[in-house]
């Protein structure tokens, strides 16, 4: 992916104000999440704008917000582990559903552990069952082709150990 755009960061941050004017708690701390992930890259191939630095560092997260994304965090979990327990044989399009979510566990509890100190749920419950089903031969090349759609479909650099 090419540089972080001063456009790239501004877009995300807009999102994140508009989530959180509608509420939307854990979609909105994603979207702080993606910006802190892309900003803390160390050996970057882009400048890291100092500016959004400072912004996205300053950004509190206020005790409400806060409850409402770990409950929903917790909901996205049992959802994860839900889709994972449906069967063997994996679409594409349940494969990046499942990535992505797991992507988005991984980018909050970054950002939980950063501002908070501790992660109050658990991002890697379904983990096992990821991987586990990403090994099964009719799975393996779907789980290949979803990681490189769940990156490409970020349109932001982040850094995650499920797209490796």
């Amino acid at each position: 992916m090419g540089d972080v755009t001063e456009n790239l960061l501004q877009s995300r941050w807009s999102e994140y104000q508009r989530l959180l004017a509608v509420h939307a708690s854990y979609a909105a701390l994603v979207r702080l999440a993606e910006m802190d992930n892309v900003l803390s890259q160390e050996g970057a191939t882009w400048p890291i704008p100092h500016k959004w630095v400072v912004i996205v560092q300053n950004e509190t997260i206020p005790d409400e917000l806060y409850r409402k994304a770990l409950a929903e965090a917790e909901q996205n979990v049992s959802r994860l582990k839900r889709i994972l327990g449906v069967g063997t044989n994996f679409t594409h399009e349940e494969m990046v559903l499942a990535i992505t979510l797991r992507v988005e566990l991984q980018l909050l509890a970054e950002l939980l552990l950063k501002r908070r100190g501790a992660i109050e749920f658990a991002p890697d419950l379904a983990d096992e069952d990821l991987r586990e089903i990403s090994r099964y031969s009719q799975n393996v090349s779907a789980f290949r082709a979803a990681k490189a759609t769940a990156k490409r479909n970020w349109g932001i650099p982040i850094r995650s150990s499920w797209f490796e």
